[in-house]
């Protein structure tokens, strides 16, 4: 026996309406929410790696003597999670030269970046330093590789 409140509808039919209104509110709320207040649980935009760089530097820091130095120390290191900027994981980023992955620095950005590194207290007994910006990319349609090295000496 169906029991009605005075409706045509059972309270079957009104409990499958309810739960398919709120299954297009879920729907609808999925896909406004990211794009207008980025991500909030469990509403995703699903953003890693979907900045698919086509090239990117690695960098090598040298002593003018040729001893290999830290690129943490110098700040050159890459921190790239996957993710692009603002969306991270609660750490706040060094201020490294590399802060958006893919971009290849013109060599008068790396001197800048290297010429404040040299001022900082524990690197002032440094005359200068030797840097090499390895410009990573495809190297065929088959292979990504080293395709272009600079080498820049920087002094004090």
């Amino acid at each position: 026996m169906t029991v009605t409140n005075g409706d045509s509808r059972s309270d079957r039919d009104c409990r499958q309406h309810l739960a398919a209104g709120l299954a297009a509110l879920l729907l609808v709320a999925h896909a406004i929410t990211p794009p207008f207040w980025g991500d909030v649980y469990p509403f995703t935009t699903g953003p890693m790696f979907r900045d698919s760089p086509r090239e990117c530097c690695n960098y090598r820091v040298f002593d003018l003597d040729g001893t290999e130095l830290s690129p943490r120390d110098w700040q050159v290191q890459r921190i790239y999670d996957g993710n692009p900027p603002g969306y991270g994981v609660g750490v706040r980023p060094p201020p490294v030269l590399e802060r958006t992955f893919g971009v290849v620095h013109a060599q008068e950005l790396v001197r800048q970046h290297f010429m404040a590194q040299l001022q900082r207290p524990e690197h002032r007994d440094r005359s200068g330093v030797v840097v090499v910006q390895q410009l990573i990319g495809p190297a065929d349609s088959r292979r990504i590789g080293e395709v272009k090295e600079n080498q820049w000496k920087i002094p004090r």
